[in-house]
């Protein structure tokens, strides 16, 4: 039987954690990998050097801890997204997707920029790492525009490349956030990238046709 509290001190680690990972991106877009010290990470984050060294073993465990965060979020919107399967249309899928990717993309936009900064400079593992990650964000995409094609609701000859295409319009949330964050809200460019993926897709109607449960979800396992 677990003590009391040990899953609260557990979950306050993983949280703090979390926002170390968080400054730790932000330090590394503005100064560059090679030029941010752990001493600094730690003064951003108001702890000791040596308090740092409680999370991290070096200032490389943050490659790891970027891919492990950001795979842990994205999962979890996935599997929300995938409760809702069967009471709702692929476009409305689809929708939910990119909105969920989006608010994802405006939780680690420092992250995100780092590595597109970086990438030239990582190591093969590291490189390998970005890779695998933006391969997985786009698989639930594929999935969806795929059985979409297959039920009638979608149009589409690639889909695959389609939802390359889409995951491209929701990292721009992130690469050309000077810009468009001056023109729309998270909100406001969640719409356009949904109108934008339903021509992409070449959407038939307007997304109101139904799921029938099971076997929609059975297209989307394969």
């Amino acid at each position: 039987m677990k003590k009391p509290g040990r899953m609260g001190k557990k979950n306050r680690k993983d949280e703090r954690l979390k926002q170390i990972v968080r400054t730790a991106s932000g330090l590394f877009y503005k100064y560059g990998y090679a030029q941010t010290t752990t001493r600094q990470i730690a003064e951003a984050c108001g702890i000791s050097q040596s308090n740092l060294y409680y999370y991290i073993k070096s200032k490389d465990d943050f490659f790891n801890l970027f891919v492990d965060m950001t795979t842990e979020l994205s999962k979890e919107y996935d599997r929300e997204i995938s409760k809702q399967l069967p009471h709702i249309s692929f476009a409305e899928a689809l929708k939910m997707k990119i909105k969920e990717a989006l608010v994802l993309q405006n939780t680690i936009q420092d992250m995100m920029l780092f590595w597109y900064r970086e990438s030239k400079t990582m190591s093969r593992e590291h490189l390998g790492q970005l890779i695998q990650l933006e391969w997985e964000a786009k698989e639930l995409l594929r999935k969806i525009i795929e059985a979409g094609c297959k039920s009638g609701e979608f149009n589409v000859k690639d889909p695959q490349l389609a939802a390359y295409f889409i995951v491209m319009l929701e990292h721009m949330w992130s690469l050309k956030r000077w810009h468009l964050r001056k023109h729309f809200t998270l909100e406001e460019y969640t719409r356009r990238c949904q109108d934008a993926a339903m021509g992409i897709v070449r959407a038939v109607g307007k997304g109101t046709r139904p799921h029938t449960g099971t076997a929609n979800r059975t297209k989307l396992n394969k």
